[in-house]
């Protein structure tokens, strides 16, 4: 049962980073003046930053998609989620911003409020760390459940 949820939840995820990965890089390619600033953070420019999480969030659904050890799937989705939120907690502490701004022609091509764009981040953030830690925590049992009873 805990295989099957595993798996449902990887490939939900694996499709969430690919359209993820999409959506920054058709921004990346965006007009908008503020996608060449320098990123609060990181010593290279919004664009480049966007371009760099595209190809991470395109690679790791990648291997989500084709690989075959479930350990290290999940291991691998909690470890872009601590980053993910890691940076997101330094924007917000630096003021950085409205991310709309930096989607530009995106967010008018789909009519989204601000209000929306600023949460969506958030949850997405929230099913990759709460979804990995969990069934990271399951797994962790399940093996030390079957070290302990070992079938005879």
């Amino acid at each position: 049962m805990i295989r099957r949820i595993q798996d449902g939840y990887t490939y939900s995820t694996a499709v969430i980073l690919f359209i993820a990965a999409m959506i920054l890089f058709f921004s990346a390619r965006g007009t908008a003046p503020i996608l060449d600033w320098l990123d609060p953070l990181l010593p290279f420019s919004n664009r480049h930053v966007f371009m760099v999480a595209g190809i991470l969030g395109l690679g790791l659904s990648a291997c989500l998609f084709l690989g075959s050890e479930r350990g290290t799937k999940t291991t691998s989705i909690a470890w872009l989620a601590i980053i993910c939120l890691i940076y997101r907690l330094g924007l917000w502490w630096a003021g950085t911003p409205d991310p709309s701004q930096y989607l530009g022609n995106l967010t008018a091509r789909f009519s989204i409020s601000p209000e929306v764009l600023n949460l969506v981040p958030w949850v997405l953030l929230g099913w990759l760390l709460i979804g990995s830690l969990t069934l990271g925590t399951f797994q962790r049992i399940s093996r030390r459940t079957t070290k302990s009873n070992p079938i005879q």
